[in-house]
């Protein structure tokens, strides 16, 4: 599987090219990706590109709002990023991720300034996930490429989940991931752990990704405490409570397009 979700081709502060690894490899078919892998690496390209844009260092990726124009294959994948916004209190980049001469990932990433507000930040609990929890009730390339507890529901299981996930490979090899990065990875599972349709049946696919948190991430684990709300039109909502080990950190959200895949 190797130690890392893409592998640099080229790149610059606002232009990549990468090489997809198995590991990227989602559910519905083997030559996909699962979005998580690349809605982070959408993030890193922001993060590199606002960087660039403004010298600083003391912007935290918050927020990710991601729309899958198209698949992402298991190929190489071209990343573009521009800055559309460049204030003192915050940035906001566009990415576009292509491949096979066809757009597949539109995103745009806020990052906002690091400044102390611990003073009026609100408490919350701190959650831990316990040795021996059963993992994710499901086996792919992404999925396997991630350690999973699962305190409630699983992939195979009906109805909504909490599952905690630490990822075992680097986005882009020899390189920590940021904590939006680390949460955009886990974050698309939130629509398999909650389902509310049998796999066999039914295809769920979202076409976005929203991800927002409120704060860096403590440590390397994310829960996500999710929820699917079907709709009678071909349409779903998942969304979920995000937290790590400090506690309460964000919340994602993400569209589903149903379409029966046997007769139900």
């Amino acid at each position: 599987m190797g130690d890392s979700y893409f592998h640099v081709v080229s790149e610059d502060a606002r232009h990549g090219l990468y090489q997809s690894s198995e590991a990227t490899a989602g559910p519905w078919d083997g030559r996909l990706q699962h979005g998580g892998p690349p809605t982070a690496l959408s993030v890193r390209a922001a993060e590199r590109a606002a960087g660039d844009a403004t010298g600083r260092t003391d912007l935290v990726a918050v927020r990710i709002s991601a729309e899958f124009v198209g698949p992402v294959p298991v190929d190489t994948l071209e990343v573009r990023a521009d800055v559309v916004r460049v204030a003192r209190s915050a940035v906001l980049v566009q990415t576009v991720i292509s491949a096979q001469g066809r757009d597949c990932l539109q995103a745009r990433t806020w990052l906002v300034r690091d400044l102390d507000t611990s003073a009026v930040a609100h408490t919350t609990i701190p959650r831990h996930p316990a040795d021996g929890l059963p993992g994710s009730g499901a086996s792919f390339p992404y999925a396997d490429s991630i350690e999973w507890r699962a305190e409630q529901g699983s992939v195979s299981e009906i109805g909504p989940g909490r599952l905690w996930g630490r990822q075992r490979l680097s986005i882009v090899a020899d390189e920590p991931p940021g904590g939006l990065q680390q949460v955009a990875l886990i974050a698309d599972t939130a629509s398999g752990v909650s389902s509310e349709l049998d796999w066999q049946a039914w295809s769920f696919v979202n076409v976005d990704l929203d991800v927002h948190i409120a704060r860096p991430i403590v440590g390397p684990w994310v829960l996500l405490d999710a929820r699917t709300q079907l709709g009678g039109n071909g349409s779903a909502l998942t969304t979920s409570t995000v937290s790590d080990v400090a506690g309460q950190l964000g919340c994602t959200a993400q569209t589903l397009v149903l379409a029966p895949r046997s007769r139900p």
